[in-house]
């Protein structure tokens, strides 16, 4: 089973560092070892947290993390955390759900025809209002469903922001590892946090999250919008089989 986890953990780091949407991995394996529930999801915010953080570094000293729109986006993702996760208990989530369904194909068609996808020289301006928006939505998503944050993250970064491909990644990777930092405190304080089994994955997770970052910035333009595919098609097979 160790080797499982090692496995599980490579391959999700190496796609979380990419596109995000490792979770979708890591987090149905550990619910077969630690059955579904918080113990599964806290112990997986070890993987999450060094996987973004590992990703985040690399992105970081290649100069491609924009410090200013990072902690101001990352600031708005955490408002809209606190207002997805208190609002959870009382929005049906099933409908959530169904639009996300209806969404997922729309977000194929955005990856796939985008003509700007990959440039790095255009520059944009943005309002405050779309970015606000932007940031918020992403955290709201994170706070009250979760599967795939990060990969609306960049998605968000690089379609409503507008940012480049790396300055999306980059500061989609910092939004990451302080929202799953701050969930695995509040996980460990619970005594929900399985640390030999997550310690295992994470011995997985970084080293796919390097490699992964590393081969992101070398070919973009080929890897990137694979992965992204990859995960909203496995988002959307999740949520088909869990409605």
């Amino acid at each position: 089973m160790e080797l499982i986890l090692f496995f599980a953990g490579l391959v999700a780091g190496f796609i979380d560092s990419i596109a995000g949407g490792g979770g979708l991995i890591t987090l149905p394996v550990l619910s077969l070892y630690l059955l579904p529930g918080p113990h599964s999801i806290g112990t997986n915010k070890i993987v999450g947290t060094v996987g973004a953080l590992t990703a985040l570094i690399i992105y970081s000293r290649k100069g491609h993390l924009q410090i200013g729109k990072g902690l101001r986006f990352v600031l708005l993702v955490g408002t809209g955390s606190f207002l997805g996760s208190s609002s959870a208990p009382y929005l049906p989530i099933h409908y959530f759900k169904i639009l996300l369904i209806i969404l997922c194909p729309l977000l194929l068609l955005l990856v796939w025809h985008k003509d700007k996808f990959i440039r790095e020289d255009v520059e944009y301006k943005v309002s405050p209002f779309i970015f606000i928006l932007t940031g918020v939505f992403c955290g709201f998503y994170d706070g009250f469903f979760g599967p795939a944050g990060g990969t609306f993250m960049l998605l968000g970064l690089l379609y409503a922001v507008k940012l480049p491909l790396f300055a999306a990644l980059a500061i989609s990777k910092l939004a990451n590892t302080l929202s799953a930092g701050v969930a695995l405190a509040t996980y460990s304080t619970g005594g929900f946090v399985h640390w030999k089994t997550g310690l295992i994955m994470m011995a997985g997770m970084a080293p796919g999250a390097f490699f992964g970052a590393h081969i992101a910035s070398k070919k973009a333009d080929k890897i990137v919008k694979p992965v992204l595919t990859f995960i909203v098609c496995l988002l959307l097979l999740k949520l088909i089989l869990n409605v």
